[in-house]
């Protein structure tokens, strides 16, 4: 997993200076900084990084790949099928224009925030508290592992996310392959681009499920 975040940092990264247009830089930060907490979140000590500004990012994120989708998809109702609408694997309004790959990108966004939600100690250890429980070991939280045994909404949110990674990953692995098949490269833009969002869809899942299984 820190491998495989790496490199989509990595990828994240080398789009964001690359990029031309605010609008799919600002995608790219907010995927860097995704990748990058995912690249942490793996090891003992993500949980001394602090949980509110993480949450922060990830819901302004959520909310800017939502609104993203909203207006991509009320733009292709407006032309009408005749202009040949986004898809949501990319084809042919490209993939950044794409309603269904920007929805995509809000429930990686999601993904996170359930995670620091339910996982980071703080947060969990602030519920704890909340609750009158365990009062007397608050001052262990910053030697403990991120986990908290999911339980009641966290277990049938997560459920849902890991259902949603997968469903995104297949879309974007789909696109690619269409991609392909036109012609394209994995190492064009677009073609990196649905590779990219593939990978991070389905690591994304495995993540969530080991959270889940554990």
């Amino acid at each position: 997993m820190t491998v495989l975040f790496a490199a989509l940092a990595a990828h994240s990264l080398w789009r964001l200076v690359t990029s031309r247009q605010a609008f799919a830089m600002t995608g790219y930060l907010c995927h860097l900084g995704m990748n990058l907490v995912m690249v942490a979140m793996v090891w003992p000590w993500w949980v001394r990084l602090p949980a509110p500004p993480q949450l922060a990012f990830f819901v302004l994120a959520a909310v800017f790949f939502a609104a993203a989708a909203g207006w991509h998809q009320a733009d292709a109702l407006s032309r009408g099928p005749a202009a040949g609408g986004p898809t949501a694997g990319g084809q042919p309004a490209g993939h950044h224009e794409s309603p269904g790959t920007q929805a995509v990108h809000a429930v990686m966004m999601l993904a996170m925030v359930w995670a620091v939600v339910v996982m980071h100690p703080g947060l969990t250890a602030s519920r704890t508290l909340a609750t009158g429980h365990g009062a007397g070991r608050a001052h262990h939280t910053d030697h403990a592992v991120a986990h908290a045994q999911p339980g009641g909404w966290s277990t049938v949110s997560g459920t849902l996310l890991l259902a949603a990674l997968v469903v995104g990953g297949t879309v974007f692995l789909v696109g690619l392959l269409r991609h392909l098949r036109d012609g394209g490269s994995v190492r064009a833009h677009a073609g990196s681009d649905l590779l990219a969002g593939s990978a991070m869809s389905f690591g994304m899942a495995a993540m969530c499920w080991l959270m889940l299984a554990s």
